[in-house]
């Protein structure tokens, strides 16, 4: 299986969006709309679910996808963590500007407003683990996944899942899917989208694809603009000297992989660790791996890729999961050192020597 995750990536056509359905069959995002409008004809409401700590493309291509509730004339849900402190200050601005047009719930909200009549749409996310929603209070004939992060045992079970590894979000999938249906955005909308984008494309530098272009010209069509966006990202000076001074621990293997590992003193967010180890993709490496406590009982592993190692199937490995591109994983109990040491063992092709 590590030998898996060396092999370079087979190419697929950039054009058609795949879903695969539970008959596996593949069809394409006109496909996915026909669904999503006779499963929502069909709904009470609509709950959208994007992972826990959602990030700008998990929050934005839920706004998307509430936006097509809204103009399908369902009332839609976005559910979020009760506590919004975990989020990136730039994501909280986000849910502050938005919650007025589209409502954002908590999970003891929704269960006391809960029908088995509701759809559920999980965006950016595949994982059991990665939702506030027990797999017990979803009905699998009633869930659609939208998702770029590869599916395994610990995926949701539903009749539709669309996930594609290859796009660079789920930002840009819902952003072809809202153009598919002819629903007009908002200039803030196309910022949220855009976003997202910007964020899984670490500011449109890797992942993307003719497609991927294409549809930030859509965006900017709608009103997006880069610089209300960057504004989004503009940093806390706290939070980059932490990333910075973890950047400049970092080594690089001989076997092309740049690895950043903090101290155990230090508590880093997911998000500096992901900054830290898109910054790495800087240096002549194929992958990147940056390593960090993120509280008391847990290090976190955020990875990245050029091209040539799937990082996802190595995070998988250690018990998360992710795509080819993009990847992170928690391990609780265990030190940074200990963790690093695991981290080499899997990602170091039996050929090469540290």
């Amino acid at each position: 299986m590590v030998k898996k995750c060396y092999d370079r990536l087979i190419s697929c056509k950039i054009d058609d969006l795949v879903i695969y359905n539970i008959e596996d069959k593949m069809i394409d995002i006109k496909d996915l709309k026909v669904n999503l409008d006779a499963l929502m004809s069909l709904s009470e409401k609509v709950i959208i679910v994007p992972h826990k700590e959602a990030d700008f493309d998990a929050l934005g291509s839920a706004i998307g996808l509430a936006l097509y509730a809204k103009k399908s004339k369902k009332q839609a849900y976005i559910l979020l963590e009760d506590s919004l402190y975990k989020l990136d200050r730039g994501v909280q601005l986000v849910v502050e500007a938005s919650k007025s047009d589209f409502p954002l719930i908590s999970k003891n909200k929704y269960l006391a407003m809960r029908s088995d009549n509701d759809l559920t749409i999980l965006t950016d996310v595949n994982k059991k683990y990665l939702i506030h929603l027990e797999e017990t209070l979803l009905n699998p004939e009633k869930t659609i996944i939208i998702d770029h992060h590869d599916p395994d045992d610990m995926s949701v079970e539903a009749k539709h899942t669309y996930i594609d590894t290859k796009v660079s979000s789920a930002s840009e999938i819902v952003t072809k899917l809202l153009c598919m249906g002819k629903v007009r955005m908002t200039p803030e909308v196309a910022d949220y989208l855009l976003a997202g984008i910007y964020l899984d494309t670490n500011k449109l530098s890797k992942n993307v694809s003719s497609e991927t272009f294409k549809t930030v010209a859509k965006l900017f069509e709608w009103g997006a603009t880069l610089n209300r966006v960057s504004d989004l990202f503009v940093e806390d000076f706290a939070s980059d000297r932490k990333v910075q001074e973890l950047i400049n621990q970092s080594k690089i293997m001989n076997f092309s992989v740049a690895v950043a590992s903090g101290n155990e003193n230090v508590t880093y967010t997911k998000e500096e660790l992901a900054k830290v180890a898109d910054y790495l993709l800087r240096y002549r490496v194929d992958a990147s791996f940056a390593i960090g406590s993120i509280d008391e009982k847990t290090v976190s592993i955020s990875a990245r890729s050029k091209e040539k190692v799937n990082v996802g199937c190595i995070m998988q490995q250690l018990g998360g999961g992710g795509n080819p591109f993009s990847g992170a994983t928690k391990i609780e109990d265990k030190s940074i050192q200990e963790v690093e040491k695991e981290l080499i063992k899997t990602i170091k092709p039996p050929c090469f020597s540290e």
